[in-house]
């Protein structure tokens, strides 16, 4: 049910009177009066007041957990990281997604902030120069690279295959494909024949002795 004026004027004036009591705080201290209007926030929710008094209340207890926690430790990032995880938590109770969201924000500004301002953002920062020091020189390393094929043997190969596969009647990378036949080419001793069956696809050391026969000049030309 929408709101009506009375009730979003009321919740309005409530808080803005919260709100001069943290900034002033008179006999308490601010983190106890935005407690103070916490509570006084659900209470109005609890006898009829907009929805969005919940959403104030949780901010203003989040926010009041912050204060608390800023004056014990002299960290004031703890304020933002405290109405962050409220609103947070309360947007994603009652399924709001901008408030969810919103407070997701702002914690993560907050967190940024708690690093910038405590010792430990230091050794964050030094471990975040070190991880991409190390992803950059690691991406640096370069892969060894592959032996220069031999051109008079990858020749001699290439006219092999074409005349074996005119007399087959096939196509000539059926006969020796051109990973095969590059890999050979590469060899150091391409007339090994164990050397030149490692590189075959299929046909193993029969097909490698036809292909080293050839390589030899013993072959029919």
């Amino acid at each position: 049910m929408k709101p009506s004026t009375r009730h979003l004027l009321g919740l309005t004036l409530a808080a803005l009177g919260i709100l001069y009591l943290i900034g002033t705080a008179p006999v308490l201290p601010a983190w106890a009066w935005g407690l103070v209007g916490a509570a006084v926030m659900f209470t109005l929710r609890r006898y009829g007041a907009p929805e969005e008094a919940l959403g104030l209340g949780a901010a203003l207890a989040g926010w009041a957990l912050g204060a608390l926690g800023a004056d014990l430790t002299g960290l004031q990032s703890l304020k933002l990281v405290g109405t962050g995880l409220g609103i947070g938590l309360w947007g994603w109770q009652d399924g709001h997604d901008l408030a969810a969201w919103t407070g997701g924000a702002l914690l993560v500004a907050g967190a940024l902030v708690f690093l910038w301002e405590s010792a430990v953002g230091t050794w964050v920062a030094l471990g975040l120069l070190a991880l991409g020091a190390w992803l950059v020189l690691r991406q640096g390393e370069k892969a060894p690279a592959p032996a220069p094929a031999d051109d008079e043997v990858f020749t001699r190969l290439v006219r092999w295959r074409n005349r074996r596969a005119a007399e087959a009647g096939l196509r000539n990378v059926e006969v020796l494909s051109d990973a095969e036949l590059g890999c050979i080419a590469a060899l150091e001793n391409p007339t090994a024949p164990a050397a030149v069956a490692s590189c075959l696809e299929r046909g193993g050391a029969k097909r490698a002795a036809e292909i080293v026969e050839a390589l030899r000049g013993t072959a029919t030309e």
